[in-house]
């Protein structure tokens, strides 16, 4: 016979497996429908089709150069992807949403012990079905495994400074996930965890526990097995530049100075984490309201809570201190907060606490007006804006019925229906957005299609890349080969000496097709293959063929072109 407790935590598996189960096919169902976004995702599959070819997963290049962005645990992830699924959006972005489903079941198995069944759960769901999980979860970026890995850090450390009967699992699961993090994203996988938890020990004044109870003669040599290899590696067979490049200019070049036009005021951080937490983060006034209360006390007596205030607070801290801003920085700090969200939520169904009605009345009232917002500049605003892009009024249509709803039942205090009423108003935004909005975006990105047009015209005789006054990353993904490299000319007397036997493909703006034009030479032959509209640069973009005259040649590929 089992007992009553082993039956208990059978049950609580079976919940945790489901919900595992359900957040893969919630973040991985279509997710290869639309093509890679600019910048960053392009970006990664192309240095990682780059390294495929050469044979060589050590080290990162783009566009036959050194890449010093980001090191190789995320590449190696991707690659797994595309040795099931193929090169293509599904093999490239499976792995994110392997790493959210897993990031949502660490949540629910390691919060249990910490804070009960029903706040481990409720945390999972509600990390699975916030607005920025759609983005993040959805893309092939380093980003994903970054949060899981970070996550496990810091909650496994939280777990064995709590718990004397697993400390050393726990903190040595803390060692490993911050190696872990270091070979995804670099220092910041150590730096920022490490500093979170000397700043709870120094705030609880047990700042010793660092070496005398955080087995640190075992979780250094643990760290440096797991982490070092690669840095060497890379080190030896590029003597020495990548690392450089990537400590110089990646890590303290970023910080110190912003990249890319990715820059913001102070407030950054505060609007994009409300923002990206949505729908849940309309009760966060309550939930820090509730904190500061018992102020008193936590310093001493709530670690649980002294840690996670101390987790978001130096995540998003140190990043606002960043010249570099990107609203992917701060994800590492949503947890603790979805953590302190839930355990409010379980105070209100238990009863322990009682919230003013008005205030999350209030709360929904906000996020009404979130979605009128988001469907008023849908409607009204983008299209005057960007008159390509297709109607999108319906984008604020789960927010506006989840936040009447779920308000209404929050008058007659009817906490759990209101919950799971916002719960689907999330999961409904991101059905929208992944099968409804974002496939619609395909046609005003044109890199794809250009691939696609490449392809038809040249099976597998040779050709080369180039471009003038336009480039995106995804062009050279989608139209090149391998590891081809696209010349980047700087004046159109360079054309002459990029032309061969070969066909040249040239993309850049429609206006500057006839300068091209004029500089072909007299025994070559330009024609334009595609022209469509591209929406980062808002305009339209042609693609070139410019190739020896061969007259049969072509007649054979006229219907491709469009004179």
């Amino acid at each position: 016979m089992f007992s009553r407790s082993s039956a208990v935590g059978r049950v609580f598996g079976l919940k945790a497996s489901a919900v595992f189960l359900l957040a893969l096919l919630f973040f991985g169902w279509d997710v290869g429908n639309t093509s890679l976004w600019n910048i960053d995702e392009p970006i990664y599959a192309q240095s990682l089709k780059e390294q495929i070819a050469q044979h060589n997963l050590v080290v990162p290049t783009f566009n036959a150069r050194l890449m010093p962005d980001k090191p190789a645990l995320n590449y190696w992830l991707m690659w797994t992807g595309v040795k099931m699924l193929g090169m293509n959006s599904w093999g490239l972005r499976m792995g994110s949403a392997v790493a959210g489903a897993l990031l949502v079941l660490y949540l629910i198995i390691g919060l249990r012990r910490l804070y009960g069944e029903n706040i481990a759960l409720i945390s999972g769901l509600m990390t699975a079905t916030a607005l920025h999980s759609t983005v993040i979860f959805r893309s092939a970026t380093p980003d994903p495994l970054l949060i899981l890995t970070v996550t496990i850090a810091l909650l496994s450390y939280l777990r064995g400074y709590l718990f004397p009967d697993i400390r050393s699992r726990e903190i040595l699961i803390a060692y490993a996930a911050m190696a872990l993090a270091t070979l995804d994203k670099g220092p910041i996988g150590f730096l920022l965890p490490g500093l979170i938890i000397v700043l709870f020990l120094l705030l609880r004044r047990e700042l010793s526990f660092l070496w005398r109870e955080g087995r640190l003669t075992w979780g250094v040599p643990i760290f440096l097995i797991i982490a070092l290899p690669w840095y060497l590696a890379v080190g030896v067979e590029t003597h020495w530049a990548w690392d450089r490049a990537f400590v110089f200019k990646q890590n303290i070049g970023r910080f110190s100075d912003s990249m890319q036009g990715h820059r913001g005021p102070w407030v950054y951080y505060l609007i994009s984490t409300f923002l990206g937490m949505l729908p849940w983060s309309i009760f966060l006034p309550q939930v820090f309201r509730d904190v500061w209360l018992s102020r008193r006390q936590f310093l001493r007596s709530h670690p649980k809570t002294l840690f996670l205030l101390v987790w978001a607070a130096a995540w998003i801290g140190f990043f606002t201190l960043s010249a570099t801003k990107l609203p992917n920085y701060v994800w590492e700090a949503y947890p603790p907060l979805f953590i302190l969200l839930a355990a409010y939520f379980e105070k209100i169904r238990a009863g322990t606490t009682r919230p003013a009605r008005r205030g999350l009345i209030l709360s929904a009232g906000v996020l009404f007006l979130i979605g009128l917002a988001m469907s008023l500049f849908a409607g009204l605003v983008l299209p005057l804006r960007e008159p390509h892009l297709p109607d999108m009024v319906e984008i604020g249509l789960p927010y506006l019925l989840a936040a009447a709803g779920a308000g209404a039942l929050l008058w007659h205090r009817r906490w759990v229906p209101a919950w799971a009423t916002l719960g689907v108003g999330g999961m409904a935004l991101t059905a929208l957005l992944v099968f409804v909005i974002t496939p619609s975006l395909n046609g005003v990105k044109p890199s794809r299609e250009m691939g696609q047009r490449i392809a038809a015209l040249q099976g597998p005789q040779p050709y080369r890349l180039a471009s003038w006054q336009w480039f995106q990353p995804s062009f050279l993904f989608y139209a090149g080969r391998g590891n081809m490299p696209i010349r980047h000319l700087q004046t159109l007397t360079e054309l002459p000496a990029v032309l061969g036997p070969e066909p040249l493909y040239l993309v850049c703006p429609e206006h500057a097709v006839a300068a091209v034009r004029a500089a072909v030479p007299a025994a070559y032959r330009q024609q334009t293959v595609l022209l469509r509209y591209e929406i980062y640069n808002h305009e339209n973009i042609a693609l070139l063929r410019i190739s020896p005259r061969t007259k049969g040649l072509d007649h054979a590929i006229a219907p491709y072109y469009h004179e």
